[in-house]
This record gives C-alpha cells, structure tokens and sequence, in this order.
C-alpha cells in the first residue's frame, strides 16, 4: 500500500504554476526572449525610464540587427517618437545603454548622427520613417517610449 504525504504534493502544487507560465502580460508583446511595451504615454527620458521599472522592466536595449528589425516594424504600428535606454549623458559621445552602463554593441544611426544638435542631445530615439535608424535628441522632450522586461524575469503588476 502506497501512502502520500499530503504536505510535500501541496508545496508542489503552489510552487510549479511559478515556474510554467513565461508568457508576456497583456498589452506587450514577446519576441525572441523578451516582452515589449509600446507606450501610448508622452514622457521625458528619465520619467520614461522611471516608468518602465515601474513595471520590472527597462527601457529598450537594441542588441541586435534582427531585435531593431522587430522594433522598428512594432513602431510602424503607431504613430510618435519613442525613446531607447541609450545614453550620452555622462560622457560626450560615449554612448551607452544607460540601464547596465555597456557601451553599444550594436548601433543603427541614421546618417549625419549623433549629432548632438546644440550641445543638448543626450538620450537616444527612433520614431516611424526612420526604418530602424537612431538618433541622439533632447532627453526633456516628452516622447513615447519602448519597455522591454525579459521572459525570465519575475512579472510584477
């Protein structure tokens, strides 16, 4: 005759729906091994930023030809400017993914940029007809925003 401790099948049952589901939270959309949100909001660089911890997630960081690909085709669905996680802000023409501090790996700028227009551009945008293509602009602008959480992170709110 077999017996079961009832305590340990519980703790197995609570625990295993932690780890099962891995899928994107309403609103936001998965790609590769990430979720993205495509803000409808109008903030400043750092509010924007803000925003996106907010939500246990970060700015997005571009890491590659094919995630730009997929960012550039997401903004074509909307309409606006949206600001990246990239930064010049602490040194001139060192640009840099401001949530981990890595420089930039990978890089679209459109031609003649960055610019640093007027000595005041330090944060890092795209928008729809730029296909794909960055450019350095005035981190106070209130412009949409792109919030990028991976898939093994812990979803919160």
């Amino acid at each position: 005759m077999l017996f079961y401790d009832v305590r340990n099948f519980l703790s197995i049952t609570v625990i295993l729906p932690l780890y099962v589901d891995a899928a994107c939270r309403s609103g936001w959309t998965e790609h590769g091994t990430s979720c993205y949100y495509f803000s409808t909001d109008s903030l400043n660089w750092r509010d924007a930023s803000s925003d996106c911890r907010a939500h246990s997630a970060e700015l997005v960081i571009i890491d590659s030809k094919e995630e730009n690909e997929f960012i550039a085709e997401g903004i074509n669905n909307h309409t606006g400017s949206f600001w990246l996680d990239g930064s010049d802000e602490f040194t001139e023409g060192i640009w840099e993914w401001a949530s981990n501090g890595e420089p930039f790996g990978f890089t679209s700028w459109l031609p003649h940029e960055p610019s640093n227009y007027h000595h005041n551009e330090d944060c890092l945008m795209t928008q729809k007809g730029y296909n794909g293509k960055w450019n350095d602009y005035g981190c106070s602008h209130r412009i949409k925003f792109i919030c990028e959480q991976n898939l093994e992170d812990p979803i919160i709110g």
